[in-house]
């Protein structure tokens, strides 16, 4: 016949239980130090763990704490292991430092087998500890205590901080826990609005310098063509969002502004071969091209680079009404 009995978990589904529903628990023990005393639970059925890591390492504990089940939030595997280190470490070594200590001349006189013996000595230790009522009641009693200092702080500042429901709990003060929650979720989400903002103006601020800077590059290059110089074939970037940009070579984008047709195969060319191309008299004089020596230039790129010259230079006749160099 099972030993499990109905009792009130104090969060349901990772909220207040405010309905109060129930959940089958059993008692694992009381443990105290004489003056604090705590009686351990865990839930009946299906282990909380898939994996466990060891004995005691299946369900989670709870606490009982004016009629309801706080969870500690580790199991009786981790619970003894957490009470009994610290307790060990100061009966075998004095503290941390001198284990440390320990260890380090321990690996240089005795190696690796004297190390692991000393390990066994330590888990024994840890072991027989972590068992220890007293240990574990003080240790529970630490947590409870940060418990209801975070409680506290969010009382004392009006729930800018998260308001604990288990340091309420401990001071039997859940009615008011539950207000000053709506409170911080409130606050909550205004910080959280104000964040977005800020994060989408700096978003927009981020992409209108990058933007102006690589406008800033086109109408160089388009000077460049309109002028006469030698147009180095450089990556333009333009961000849509900060993790969001569309990058090309500056002639290949230069011909997409002008709508200049290019075929797929010529604008692989220029994406991966064309270094600079020299504009004079309003045609395309010379080229830099990545490759070979006895590699090829484009003939297509060729024909293309001169439709976009005379684009370029018919705008500005239109715009100005002074022609540019005659078109070859």
């Amino acid at each position: 016949m099972s030993n499990a009995k109905l009792m009130t978990p104090l969060f349901y589904q990772g909220n207040f239980n405010a309905d109060g529903k129930k959940m089958r628990a059993i008692l694992v023990r009381e443990v105290s130090n004489g003056t604090d005393t705590y009686r351990l639970w865990r839930r009946d059925g299906k282990p909380d763990r898939q994996y466990p890591q060891g004995e005691g390492d299946d369900y989670i504990l709870y606490v009982e704490l004016h009629g309801y089940l706080a969870s500690l939030r580790t199991t009786d595997f981790y619970l003894i292991d957490r009470c009994g280190f610290p307790s060990a470490v100061t009966a075998l070594y004095g503290d941390k430092d001198q284990r440390a200590q320990y260890f380090d001349g321990l690996r240089w006189s005795g190696g690796d087998e004297a190390v692991l013996e000393a390990l066994k000595r330590e888990e024994d230790k840890i072991q027989e500890l972590g068992r220890d009522p007293a240990h574990q009641a003080d240790y529970i009693k630490a947590i409870l205590d940060k418990h209801v200092s975070t409680y506290r702080a969010a009382k004392q500042n009006g729930g800018e901080t998260f308001p604990d429901f288990v340091g309420a709990l401990m001071l039997g003060e859940l009615l008011e826990c539950r207000e000053l929650s709506a409170i911080y979720q409130g606050k909550s989400r205004e910080r959280e609005q104000k964040r977005r903002a800020k994060a989408v103006a700096e978003d927009q601020a981020y992409c209108e310098e990058h933007n102006r800077l690589a406008e800033e590059q086109v109408q160089d290059a388009i000077r460049t063509i309109r002028e006469g110089g030698v147009l180095q074939n450089d990556t333009v970037e333009f961000y849509r969002s900060r993790h969001d940009s569309s990058a090309c070579s500056i002639v290949l984008c230069l011909m997409r502004r002008y709508q200049v047709e290019v075929p797929l195969r010529t604008q692989g060319w220029i994406n991966n071969k064309l270094a600079a191309a020299t504009i004079a008299d309003g045609r395309c004089s010379h080229l830099r091209f990545w490759g070979h020596k006895r590699d090829r230039a484009s003939r297509r790129f060729v024909d293309c680079m001169n439709k976009l010259t005379r684009a370029v230079l018919a705008e500005q006749e239109n715009v100005c009404g002074t022609p540019g160099p005659p078109p070859s």
